[in-house]
């Protein structure tokens, strides 16, 4: 095979394409409504259930042999490889044959035209090296098996095409770039791609029209051609891109993985811009600042329909925060449930009090940990639920002073909103046409817990954009904090070994119950350090610090519990006080109002 430009002149010089090549009829092939919500408006047009189409012309040599071609051609290829050749194996069954690239004297009008898009998919971000077209040197007429492998390599290399434009150069994001990477390509039924083709008069535009048809998307093409320059660079080939033109080239991709219907009202959460905007028919009608996961502990890319906004919430803290970080103070006494009033639940909602328990044994995960609404809540006064395998959600925060930063990561994964109440009134506004005030006095006087379910579809979707073209054609561009563009440039390049993915945030987690040795240990220092305090039991402690309480016994309770009763109070905080000094040192909670 040579490249796509070498394969052009050696077609102008040796196929003679003829006035009289085969022609072809063209009916529309309609698209269930379902389906056509993921296809390119370009490419896919709606109507009545399709029908097998009649020959396009009497059968021509090659026919027979199209699927032993594929067949032959098979060999390593992927799920969606296989999947796409199986149904182009069908599709020619259906017509009898009939080919769409080539007859047994030249390339068809859709065939040069094929031919023509490739060489240019430089302009869309894709690599024109990519699609392998036939040798150059092959002769006319051909031969069945010869004319066969031909008609089967055009069409492998316009579905290949088809794959790219929707983001399928990297199949599975979250498997080969990062678990925070909850995305991927949109691709469409290859029964309608090749519909599309079949039906198409201008084969260059159905092939483009597979592009996504976001706005950013052309945007930020046009700056990548203005970046990228001369394809054909000097006299010594082409130039290497420069580090503006991937970043640019990183973002498109990203693109590819966008829903073609982003929603007549959504929520788009930016989080290398830090940002948030709320769009209604195509308008912004929110742009506020939010704060985003630590470098440790991210805020996932993914998109999720909005299902409950809860004013006045409880918090339910996550599993990962159960096992490494309120387990551990537990072992020690469970001073981090004193100072922000958390509570533990039997799975059915039974409260059970923390001393009753021998945490050196008990599994918490066995366990809810929660805190009450109230005026010290974590979580503020209102809570965006949409559901999600990553457990994250919007919320208000008492922590204000952070929307200060500009480097906003702070949070354990969820997403921390500026003026929470406005984006309820916006929302709510639009869902039920609920007036602004009745929603306030629901912030301040509501019931607890209230969760309001939506009526109508509001996605909200988190996106990983650093590039983003501003309306004066300018590029606006943010650090890459989480090193998900580094990632897909790497990808895109081919370099899949260099890419760090790091851990899996989706794995199960697990006690690690050297812990327990710890607390045994620490607990050990701290008798030898303080003075017995009568009616406690085994040893002194020292309420709420770093060497809280003694290890194990059920016994144990801190100084005054008694007389607060299980659900203890959480004391006035200052958020600089809480990162790390729970546990000293700085490894504990890390500030756990950083956990929402």
């Amino acid at each position: 095979m040579r490249n796509v430009k070498a394969m052009m002149a050696g077609i102008a010089a040796i196929l003679a394409i003829t006035a009289g090549a085969q022609a072809e009829t063209s009916t529309v092939v309609a698209v269930p409504a379902e389906e056509a919500k993921s296809a390119p408006p370009a490419a896919i047009e709606t109507g009545a259930p399709p029908e097998v189409m009649a020959p396009l012309s009497p059968t021509p040599p090659q026919a027979s042999g199209l699927r032993q071609a594929l067949e032959r051609l098979a060999a390593g290829a992927t799920d969606r490889e296989a999947e796409e050749r199986e149904a182009i194996a069908a599709f020619y069954d259906a017509r009898q044959g009939a080919p769409v690239w080539i007859t047994d004297t030249g390339l068809t009008a859709k065939g040069e035209a094929l031919v023509a898009t490739l060489a240019a998919a430089g302009d869309y971000g894709l690599d024109p090296a990519d699609f392998a077209l036939p040798d150059s040197r092959v002769q006319f007429p051909l031969t069945a098996e010869a004319a066969s492998n031909a008609e089967a390599t055009f069409m492998l290399a316009a579905m290949k095409y088809a794959r790219f434009a929707r983001g399928g150069r990297i199949m599975h994001p979250a498997q080969d770039l990062s678990s925070y990477l909850d995305r991927g390509p949109q691709l469409i039924e290859p029964k309608l791609v090749l519909a599309a083709f079949a039906d198409s008069t201008d084969i260059g535009a159905t092939l483009r029209g597979f592009h996504p048809q976001h706005p950013q998307f052309e945007k930020l093409r046009q700056v990548y051609l203005r970046l990228r320059g001369d394809p054909k660079g000097g006299k010594h080939g082409p130039r290497p891109l420069s580090a503006d033109a991937k970043r640019v080239l990183a973002n498109m991709e990203q693109w590819r993985w966008m829903p073609s219907d982003m929603g007549e009202t959504y929520v788009w959460n930016n989080i290398p811009e830090f940002m948030q905007r709320v769009v209604h028919d195509g308008q912004v009608v929110r742009f506020e600042k939010i704060v985003a996961g630590l470098i440790n502990k991210q805020t996932p890319i993914f998109s999720r329909p909005l299902k409950t906004i809860v004013f006045r919430p409880k918090w339910k803290v996550p599993e990962s925060i159960k096992v490494r970080e309120v387990w551990p103070s537990l072992l020690r006494g469970g001073g981090v449930m004193a100072q922000f009033g958390l509570q533990i639940e039997t799975k059915d909602g039974q409260p059970v009090p923390i001393h009753s328990v021998n945490w050196a044994t008990a599994d918490i995960r066995n366990y809810e940990v929660i805190q009450p609404p109230g005026p010290h809540s974590i979580l503020g006064v209102l809570k965006f639920r949409f559901p999600n395998q990553h457990t994250v959600f919007m919320h208000d925060t008492q922590d204000k002073h952070l929307f200060a930063a500009s480097q906003r990561t702070y949070s354990h994964g969820c997403m921390r909103v500026k003026n929470p109440v406005q984006l309820a009134q916006i929302l709510l506004g639009y869902d039920k046409g609920m007036d602004p005030a009745a929603v306030a006095e629901l912030t301040k006087t509501g019931p607890l817990d209230n969760e309001v379910p939506l009526d109508h579809k509001i996605p909200v979707h988190i996106t990983y954009f650093t590039a983003m073209v501003a309306d004066d054609g300018s590029l606006k561009t943010f650090r890459d904090v989480y090193g998900h563009e580094k990632r897909i440039g790497l990808a895109l390049e081919g370099r899949w070994s260099e890419i760090e993915k790091g851990r899996d945030h989706l794995a199960p987690v697990e006690p690690d119950m050297a812990e327990v040795t710890r607390a045994q240990t620490q607990v050990a220092r701290t008798r030898l350090d303080e003075e017995p305090v009568g009616g406690i039991g085994m040893g002194g402690a020292r309420y709420g610090s770093n060497t809280v309480a003694s290890y194990g016994a059920a016994a144990v309770t801190p100084p005054g519990a008694a007389r607060r009763g299980a659900a203890l109070q959480p004391k006035p905080q200052k958020s600089f006080d809480l990162l790390g000094a729970v546990f000293g040192g700085g490894s504990g909670l890390a500030g756990i109002r950083a956990a929402g």
